[in-house]
Formats: structure tokens, sequence, C-alpha cells
């Protein structure tokens, strides 16, 4: 028992305080122990009796136990909901610590391209809330299928491209949309009757998410090690998408014929500078197949562009890789040591096309909804993902097993995302299309708040009028 606690937290079974309470004063390993096993909604923080002798302590809320996975890092105060914007934690609290270095998780916005504020009457009137980032559904803040107005300015990372925002009929992206676009010459745009739209764009009283879509420039390295994919011409087909622009490279990685290579034109990825690009796609196969892994050169830059800020996009990659010691191995073994296997383990496994399931995660992310809605069981699952690690969101699996077949991963500043797609010959990769598509949009998204080649990065992380709208 701590005898003066620096901190005493009290946690809620419900928002605004309501519900079973329970009071802490030190950490807690599991919140199971305590009866508070993922259901705390609201959270109160005071200064304890010992708060002077360490005036910068924290109460830390992890989501798994023994203080792993995501963590909301909260100073003294009062927080009614952490279900909602600006935090999304409700619910999620599995063990809580406390540390005098932690620095407070500022709200969940991230980047903030523009301010939409959402209105249930016209002309501006009745309930409002503001929006600065993308909403899935419009449930979460309590406003779906009110919305009669609405108005939109420059947010404090406003890209100097301009930016789309996208009203849809339906939760997760789907349905009817309805684009407004802010360009660089403009700081706001109003909408005072959503009724007053001509009807085939008529959208009062029907929206039920919300899409921002900063426009820019992004270049991918698009990297090949399997010339059986058909993944860089689609690539290539797509200059632009939903006000994006793409640049592409292109680069052959594995010299052998005998195993679909190209000798004539493959380079070791370690000679490309990979702080070049926003974006590495590796088409199907590409780190690794059939007995060969062809990325080892560039395994730790590969790491370290993601952990700066890069954004790292995988399709299917072969099981059986030859391991390095070039032992003989009865059963297929898989190295795949561009990602930070060893922090988080992940393998591939060996299997056949499945029927797949898109999670709330995924659903989330938008990538299976914009632009196209896909129907992930015309598509061709190869090679999956077996983890066990939490810190991979799984996007998407497999419905006879559960195994992920697409994966997200934060790693510094940047991620990895992965589909097990298929792509190696014409009928695979058409269908595939609309997905590729999807994910463009979608790693720009990422890369567009991330990447250090971006103009956010160095502006958003120095603007100080970001930080006070913050504070």
């Amino acid at each position: 028992m701590v005898s003066r606690p620096r901190l005493v937290v009290e946690v809620f079974e419900h928002v605004n305080f309501h519900g079973r309470k329970i009071t802490l004063i030190e950490s807690v390993p599991n919140t199971n122990l305590i009866g508070a096993q993922d259901v705390i909604s609201s959270i109160k923080i005071y200064k304890g009796p010992g708060f002077n002798a360490s005036p910068n302590y924290k109460a830390i809320f992890h989501e798994h136990v023994t203080f792993r996975g995501r963590q909301l890092v909260l100073a003294p105060g009062f927080y009614p909901n952490i279900h909602e914007i600006p935090y999304n934690f409700g619910d999620a609290i599995s063990s809580v610590s406390f540390s005098p270095a932690a620095h407070p998780t500022p709200p969940e916005y991230g980047a903030v391209p523009v301010i939409i504020e959402i209105f249930s009457d016209i002309d501006y009137g009745g309930r409002r809330s503001t929006i600065m980032r993308d909403v899935s559904s419009m449930f979460e803040i309590g406003m779906n299928d009110t919305i009669s107005s609405v108005r939109i300015q420059r947010g404090p990372s406003f890209p100097f491209s301009g930016c789309h925002i996208i009203f849809y009929e339906h939760v997760n992206f789907e349905g009817r949309r309805l684009n407004i676009d802010l360009n660089s010459r403009e700081f706001q745009k109003a909408v005072r009757n959503l009724r007053s739209l001509p009807d085939s764009q008529s959208f009062s009283d029907i929206i039920s998410s919300i899409k921002i879509v900063p426009s820019g420039v992004f270049k991918v390295l698009i990297v090949v090690s399997d010339n059986l994919t058909g993944e860089p011409a689609v690539l290539q087909s797509l200059p632009t998408l939903e006000g994006l622009e793409f640049h592409y490279t292109i680069v052959h990685i594995n010299d052998n014929p005998d195993n679909r290579g190209d000798p004539q034109n493959a380079i070791k990825l370690s000679s490309v500078p990979l702080s070049d690009f926003d974006i590495i796609w590796f088409t199907w196969n590409g780190p690794g197949h059939d007995g060969e892994y062809f990325v080892e050169d560039a395994d730790e830059e590969i790491k370290d562009f993601v952990r700066k800020g890069g954004i790292v996009w995988a399709s299917a990659m072969d099981n059986n890789i030859v391991p390095a010691d070039g032992v003989h191995h009865p059963e297929p073994v898989w190295r795949g040591d561009w990602l930070p296997v060893d922090r988080h383990p992940i393998t591939v496994t060996n299997s056949n096309d499945s029927n797949v399931h898109i999670t709330e995660d995924g659903q989330r992310t938008g990538m299976f909804t914009w632009p196209h809605k896909i129907n992930v069981d015309n598509l061709v699952t190869d090679d999956h993902w077996v983890t066990d690690d939490p810190s991979y969101r799984k996007l998407a699996v497999r419905e006879d097993n559960g195994d992920a077949v697409s994966i997200l991963l934060q790693w510094g500043e940047g991620y990895y995302v992965g589909f097990a797609i298929d792509t190696r010959d014409a009928h695979r990769t058409a269908v595939a299309k609309p997905l590729i598509e999807n994910t463009l949009c979608y790693l720009a998204n990422l890369a567009w708040q991330t990447s250090p080649r971006q103009p956010l990065r160095g502006r958003y992380r120095s603007n100080r009028d970001t930080e006070l709208i913050f504070q």
C-alpha cells in the first residue's frame, strides 16, 4: 500500500462518472483483479498527498494486461467519456500504472487538415458536433442521420494542395457520397441547408460516416521479386486517385531466372535510398519466395524507414524461405526480418484460398469500402499471417480459423500494412485491382501524416498554433 500516494484515480463503469466506481492509488497489472476489465468509460484523477514530491506524475492506462499494448496517459483532471473523440479508449483498459516521466496522450485527432462542424438543424442550429478526423460511424458521436447543415474550415495542418471531405450515406464509408472540396485558396465552406441541394445530392438527415482526404503527391517504390505478379502494371495505371497523385519507381530484387527473377535488371534493395519514398509496396511474394529471401541486405533499412514515418505495404509473402544458417529444416521456415519480428513476433503459414471476414478495425480504416466496396470473397488469398502479438491489428481474418489475412502494425512513426492477396496471373490481378486502388488511398492517408517527405511532418510538429488548439 502506498503511504502517500501521488495520484488518486477514480474509474467509472459508465460515461459522465456514473455506474460502479473503483479508486486506485497504485499500479494494477490486471484490471480483472479489481472487477474492471475492459469496462472503464470515465475517469477522475486527483493530486494525492505526495504529488508535490513528483509534480509530473501521470496515470497510464494500458490496453492489455501487464502494462502492454496501446497507452492512454492522463494528467490530473476529469475525463467524462473516454469512448469518444478525443481519446477513443473506452472499455479497452486492462492494466493501470503510474509514471513521473510519461508525456500526456494528446487528443487522438492526429493531424488536423480541416475542422468540420455538423448541426442537427438548418442554418447551423440545434445540436452541434465538431469533427477533426474520419468518423466511420456517426453513431459513435450520437449524430447518425440527423445532420441538416455543415461548416468546414481550414485546420492547423491544412495541406497546401487542398482537402476533400466526403459525406457518406451509410456507416463505414458506404453508399451514396457527397463531396465537398476546400482548395488551396479557400478558407471555409458551408452548406446552410442540406435539403437545398439538388435532388440527386440531397443529403439532409442521412449522413452516417465522414472521410477526410488531404490531397498530395506520394512517391511509391514498387518492389518485385516474382515476375508473375500483375501488381506493377496496375499500380502504374493509377497516377491519380481521389485527388491524390502517385509517382512510381519499380525495382527488381531477384536476379535468379530459375526462380522467376530478372537477371538483366535486378539490383539489391540496399542500393535504393528508401528515404526518397513515402510508401514501399512489396508486390506478391516480394520479400521472398520458393526458398529464397531477397531483402536480407535491407532488413534494417526497411525497419528504419518505417520507424521514421514511412509506410510499408506487403501483398502475400511465401512461407518457404531457407533460413540464414543454411541448415536443412524438415518444415518450411519463414523469414521476415524486414518486420520487427524480434519485438513483435509474426510468421507466415502455407494456406489455400479462404473466405474472409473484415474485422471492426478493418471497417474503420475504410480500406475495404473507399473508394470501392470490396467483396473480399472474390479475392484470391495466399499464405497468411499468424501471430498472437496484440500489437498487430487484424484488419481481415480467415473465416475458417480466424488467422490474419490483413494486418496493421505501427512501428515508431510509421506503419506496416499487409493483405495476403494473390496476383500471380491476369485473373487474380483483375479481381484484386479495386483493393489495390483502395489500399493506395489508405496508405496515402497514413503517409500524409507520418512520412518525413510530406510537408506536414515538419510543419505539424513545430506548429505552435496546433499545440494551443490541443491544450
